[in-house]
């Protein structure tokens, strides 16, 4: 497949790593890809670690694994709310399972692990949730990137360059398309802000343990 021809999702949520997020974005789009962001909801203002809002071009719920050609799923702190989200783990499933792209960073190897794909696979991430990983049934390695089959994972921030370069190569091994993805970004998310995005929490009910983020732009 040509990469021009390649239609990438990068997931988002609040608390999402600067890099692990961006970096992918925009390495995509200068190679020509069709890059759509996704998230639980188009509506809503997610904030990274620092505070970099991001309003996702696409809901999850809205996206089929048949419109991806690879699912990229960054790190941070992001991976705990993505993994109990079940349509973010239903269309990473789909993406896997139809034999397209997933690639994951640091702690988004999490989602991999819910999703019921890191069993018996061979990968990394930060190593903080290598126990995770371990009892997941995963093959774990201490390598920075790691590629089995159509999975590519990747340990930090600092390993991103050759995670989507493993990524972007895997991608181009793909089979062209016999129809275009109906699935595009009528308006691209921009790294340019006015007000950073700074990410609260609260609980989920009264008296919950379970709290759910949420970004509050600050002008």
């Amino acid at each position: 497949m040509d990469i021009a021809d390649a239609t990438i999702g990068v997931l988002v949520e609040n608390q999402y790593q600067e890099l692990e997020f961006w970096y992918p974005v925009l390495r995509f789009r200068e190679a020509g890809a069709n890059v759509v962001v996704i998230g639980p909801s188009n509506t809503t203002t997610y904030g990274s670690k620092l505070g970099f809002p991001v309003v996702p071009e696409a809901n999850v719920a809205d996206v089929n694994g048949a419109d991806l050609d690879a699912v990229v799923i960054p790190g941070g702190f992001a991976p705990e709310s993505l993994r109990r989200n079940p349509e973010v783990l239903r269309l990473v499933k789909e993406v896997h399972d139809r034999g397209s792209v997933v690639a994951a960073v640091c702690h988004a190897p999490w989602v991999l692990a819910s999703a019921g794909l890191a069993k018996g696979v061979k990968l990394t991430s930060v190593s903080i949730i290598k126990d995770d990983m371990v009892n997941a049934g995963a093959d774990y390695s201490e390598d920075n990137v790691v590629r089995d089959g159509k999975i590519v994972t990747a340990r930090l921030p600092n390993d991103v360059g050759a995670w989507i370069t493993k990524t972007i190569e895997v991608v181009a091994e793909l089979p062209a398309r016999e129809t275009p993805s109906g699935l595009k970004a009528e308006q691209p998310v921009s790294a340019v802000y006015a007000s950073p995005a700074k990410v609260r929490q609260r609980p989920a009910a009264p008296g919950s343990a379970n709290y759910l983020q949420f970004a509050v732009t600050e002008v």
